[in-house]
């Protein structure tokens, strides 16, 4: 369950709304993630989050997961910039 909340990127918003603020959050055992606390209970968003952070590319754990947020902000960013010219 959650426990030790500390300033993270919550993992939920991270993958789901590519959202890489630090807030507040509780690190979840069962989900290997730091979850904020609005999304503590929102089970459908947790479920959606955990399996596309399993098939995330490059996706080794914990201690990449602020890297490669920061990446898929930046390819988004290029992606849209393509569809714009």
């Amino acid at each position: 369950m959650i426990s030790s909340s500390q300033i993270h990127i919550c993992d939920v918003c991270r993958l789901l709304d590519y959202d890489v603020t630090k807030k507040l959050c509780g690190y979840c055992g069962m989900c290997d993630a730091f979850i904020c606390e609005e999304d503590q209970s929102k089970w459908t968003r947790r479920i959606l989050a955990a399996a596309k952070r399993k098939l995330e590319f490059g996706y080794k754990g914990l201690h990449n997961y602020e890297e490669l947020a920061l990446e898929g902000l930046k390819n988004e960013s290029r992606a849209t910039i393509r569809e714009h010219a």
